[in-house]
């Protein structure tokens, strides 16, 4: 990833604020059920714009129920924004999204760990995982394989998930970056991907109060 074209994405975790680069390209996305609805025609709009009239619909339509349901697993799991990647990589359509979240909770506690399991996909198949670093600190990593489907919709598509989990440092809760796509021809490239944009988390606090 070129970290001279990459963009910042920030937000709260507790009393930490982590901050992330995407390359440029990557859109946020709301997963409130109306508004992602709209935000998902409009970037499919952009994006297939430059289409052959023959090849639009059929784009659409398989671009709308890969975004929609990821943006539906968002939902449950929690989120309230995804940021989204809809471009080419070696000539196809790739769609794939990034998501932060914060479990609050000791990351010992096994409460804590089946809550993030679930929000994470607990019915999907996990193919890796491993221990690592990231930002300084132990982090899980965690690559998995399911179904993404889309509520209403007969239509389901095989997706392939990438987990960082990582301990705050105050024990107060747990941040979890979680990865997806559904295009399988280039999904090696976008789990290396993946990995270079949880690489570049940093996270940060307040410092307290002078006298505390």
């Amino acid at each position: 990833m070129n970290a001279a074209e990459a963009q910042s994405r920030s937000g709260q975790a507790g009393a930490w604020r982590w901050t992330l680069l995407l390359p440029r390209g990557w859109v946020s996305l709301p997963t409130d059920a109306k508004a992602g609805a709209a935000a998902v025609r409009r970037l499919i709009d952009r994006r297939t714009a430059h289409l052959p009239r023959d090849e639009v619909a059929p784009a659409r339509r398989r671009l709308t129920v890969e975004l929609r349901g990821m943006l539906g697993e968002a939902r449950d799991a929690g989120v309230e924004a995804v940021h989204a990647h809809l471009d080419l990589m070696r000539g196809l359509p790739v769609t794939a999204t990034c998501s932060v979240l914060l479990h609050k909770g000791a990351a010992a506690d096994p409460r804590t760990l089946a809550q993030l399991a679930g929000a994470l996909g607990s019915a999907d198949t996990v193919t890796e995982l491993d221990v690592d670093s990231l930002a300084g600190l132990a982090a899980i990593r965690r690559r998995r394989r399911g179904v993404v489907t889309v509520d209403g919709a007969e239509a389901s598509v095989p997706s392939t998930g990438l987990d960082w989990i990582v301990p705050l440092p105050d024990g107060e809760g747990v941040l979890a970056m979680s990865f997806s796509t559904v295009t399988e021809p280039v999904v090696e490239e976008l789990v290396v991907l993946f990995d270079a944009i949880a690489g570049t988390l940093q996270l940060e606090t307040e410092a307290p109060p002078r006298g505390v």
